[in-house]
């Protein structure tokens, strides 16, 4: 029985818990490392050619066993992991005549690793179709014995013959070229020109799901066989042959994968998903392909009907091909998928498919907005429509209303642009804007809620008398008619010789709100008239000036304000001043705020003299403390208002006003001066009098007169 004490003990010492976890982290890593080796074992293990193979760090070329393995630790001397180390395999002579001794011999160059020295004691095996003849090496050649080739394997074709050749070292491990075109050579039943044979042929070869494939085909205008083909396909583990019924009878045929026959250059690359797209595309070799067979289109699985073939000038091997793709059908209503083009050619067997690396996406347009929103009805509007997928398709109509087309002129998969023409309109009138993809998807700009207008000239009211500070920045607000079509406005005011801009806000069709200008005042300008309108750009981008029909008073320009001091009675602050009044509005420009605290003060009247405001929040404001108060007005003109020194108003409902305490005091302070100056010249008067009494007794009695006099002036 196993105590639990030592048991809990037991596994709560640290110790224990770190060997655990270390056990742990060996056994995942060890899992990862295993995994890592199986992908890396599963990828290397596809590349069937040492350069391939020796193109990844973790794999290597064994030669001795003609597979890819991955890299060992220690690398023996037939072992390549480096691309240029890799020999390299070439058949000089491919073909032979009827009846000619022939002998297949590859030559091997670039042998850093010695791998003919390690042939020479192999057996070596060269097979032709289902016979073995023995092979050996000499120098940098492989051979085989001679073999004279007499008879023709497929009676249809008696000029041509196509044989397949490989050769085994040792116990059939296969010898892998560097291009598998050298694992087959061409038979002759008559002498034919070296430079001529494959002229107007088609050769292909490409490994596919664990076969590799060999396909031929050759026009009449051949001038050494005629018209060729030939399909066949061997196992790529042991090169055993495949049956190829089943290919040329699938869906599709025989898929090609080669330069010989490749579709190159497809256009567009997007197109609407409802179909009626020409698309353009070009073919190597069609015509060879197409010679006595039946040609058929298909766009990302989309039949595309009545193809036009054309052979291009510069290069006689490539043909152009167009088709138009047919209308989704009622059951397919598939949007935003891709697929490849893929040109399928039947008739005799087997039947053929060349299929583009290239996809083809079939979208859904969207079109998300548009600018500018309005335009002359006479056109020349250049519209901006942004969306996406806009370049789907190969055509494009777009147009506004019922009234004008819009002409593209430049193309991208986010933006369109057209050019507006003249309108069948006479005033004011919003139409939507209609793009039409190939002619069968139609979209509208927003899905109908964006719309163009064709706008009249715009043009300022009359009588408005705009007016601002000296300073300038406060808000000048100018109606007018048919401003929504304009591109930007800017307010001008004519001022000495010179026009003075400031920018404006369009804000709907008929009120712009602009900023008066900074201009010099002198005591002449308060009453001047000064000329001003509107510097506007239309849609089209053309600028034009707009100046008021009628204004007799013109634009109006008034000194800064005078801002002197403040006074509160713990309620309101009255800030006085002089022309507080003009110039600006104060329901737009004039704010208030506490100097400290930053709270607001809301303006409740203004006059010629006084500004007068209520906190904003009269709970945390205490109006005895403000040590001032910051005014400013529009966007320029700001100003620090510093507390009167006797700052606590006795106005309004705090006692007397303030301007009849001063009256008070100053009365106060006569009526003193004046009491003064009677009592002083009571005093002096008897002064006088004193001393002259004094004078004329001194006469009379020195002694006393003395006295007397001493007397006074301790007095």
């Amino acid at each position: 029985m196993v105590d639990r004490g030592l048991q809990r003990k037991y596994y709560g010492n640290p110790f224990i818990h770190g060997i655990l976890i270390a056990m742990i982290f060996v056994s995942i890593s060890h899992a990862n490392s295993s995994l890592k080796m199986e992908n890396n074992a599963m990828v290397c293990s596809e590349f069937l050619e040492c350069q391939k193979c020796a193109k990844h760090a973790f794999c290597s070329w064994s030669l001795d066993l003609q597979k890819c393995v991955i890299t060992p630790p220690n690398l023996g001397n037939l072992t390549v992991n480096i691309e240029g180390h890799c020999p390299r395999f070439t058949v000089p002579k491919k073909s032979v005549l009827k009846n000619e001794l022939f002998t297949y011999t590859v030559v091997v160059s670039n042998d850093k690793n010695d791998f003919m020295t390690f042939l020479k004691d192999r057996k070596i095996t060269c097979h032709l179709e289902e016979e073995e003849l023995p092979g050996y090496v000499l120098n940098d050649e492989i051979q085989c014995n001679k073999k004279r080739l007499a008879a023709q394997r497929d009676k249809r074709f008696r000029a041509l013959m196509i044989y397949h050749y490989y050769i085994t070292i040792d116990d059939g491990v296969i010898l892998r070229y560097n291009n598998d075109s050298d694992n087959y050579f061409v038979y002759y039943d008559h002498e034919c020109d070296g430079a001529s044979r494959d002229d107007e042929c088609v050769t292909c070869t490409w490994n596919e799901y664990g076969y590799k494939n060999y396909y031929k085909r050759c026009s009449a205008k051949n001038r050494c066989v005629g018209p060729y083909e030939y399909y066949a396909k061997w196992h790529v583990n042991n090169y055993t042959g495949a049956a190829v019924a089943g290919d040329a009878d699938r869906d599709g045929g025989v898929r090609l994968e080669c330069a010989d026959a490749e579709i190159r250059s497809v256009e567009p690359m997007t197109a609407p998903w409802l179909g009626g797209t020409t698309v353009r595309f070009t073919v190597v070799n069609h015509h060879v392909m197409a010679e006595g067979k039946e040609v058929a289109v298909t766009v990302a699985g989309r039949e595309c009907s009545e193809p036009k073939m054309w052979r291009m000038q510069d290069d006689g091997r490539v043909t152009a091909v167009s088709c138009t793709m047919m209308p989704a059908a009622a059951t397919d209503r598939r949007r935003n998928h891709e697929g490849p083009v893929r040109l399928r050619y039947t008739g005799d067997p087997p039947a053929v498919t060349v299929t583009s690396a290239l996809v083809v996406g079939l979208v859904d347009p969207v079109i998300t907005d548009m600018s500018p929103r309005c335009g002359s009805a006479a056109g020349g509007t250049m519209l901006r429509i942004g969306g996406r997928f806009l370049d789907a398709g190969t055509t494009l109509r777009v147009s506004v209303g019922d009234y004008a087309t819009c002409e593209p002129v430049a193309l991208y998969p986010d933006l369109l642009v057209c050019l507006t023409h003249p309108a069948s309109v006479d005033g004011p009138t919003a139409a939507r804007v209609n793009v039409m993809f190939d002619g069968q998807l139609s979209k509208y700009v927003g899905d109908g809620s964006v719309v163009f207008t064709y706008a009249a000239v715009p043009a300022l009211d009359a009588g408005q008398s705009p007016h601002g500070i000296a300073s300038g920045g406060t808000a000048v607000h100018l109606r007018g008619r048919h401003f929504s079509c304009l591109r930007y406005a800017m307010l001008y005011v004519h001022h000495g010789e010179r026009l003075h801009y400031t920018s404006c806000r369009l804000v709907n069709d008929t009120l712009a709100v602009c900023r008066a200008p900074k201009l010099p005042y002198s005591h002449v300008d308060s009453a001047s008239s000064l000329k001003y309108g509107l510097r506007v750009q239309d849609p089209e981008y053309r600028e034009m000036d707009l100046p008021p029909p009628r204004d007799p008073h013109g634009y109006r320009l008034y000194p800064d304000p005078v801002l002197v001091d403040f006074v509160t009675d713990g309620h309101a602050v009255t800030i006085n001043g002089r022309d507080l009044d003009h110039g600006y509005r104060s329901q737009d420009d004039l704010t208030v705020r506490f100097r400290g605290s930053g709270g607001a003060c809301d303006v409740t009247s203004t006059d010629r003299r006084r500004i007068v405001c209520v906190p904003a929040n009269p709970a945390a404001a205490d109006l005895d403390t403000v040590p001032g108060v910051i005014v400013t007005i529009g966007d320029t003109f700001a100003y620090v208002v510093k507390r009167k020194p006797d700052g606590r108003s006795r106005g309004r409902d705090g006692g007397p006003p303030e301007n009849v305490v001063t009256g008070v005091k100053v009365v106060c302070l006569i009526a003193i001066a004046i009491a003064c100056v009677a009592v002083y010249r009571t005093k002096a008067k008897h002064r006088v009098g004193a001393t002259a009494a004094a004078a004329a007794a001194a006469c009379n009695n020195p002694t006393t007169t003395t006295r007397a006099a001493v007397g006074y002036r301790n007095n």
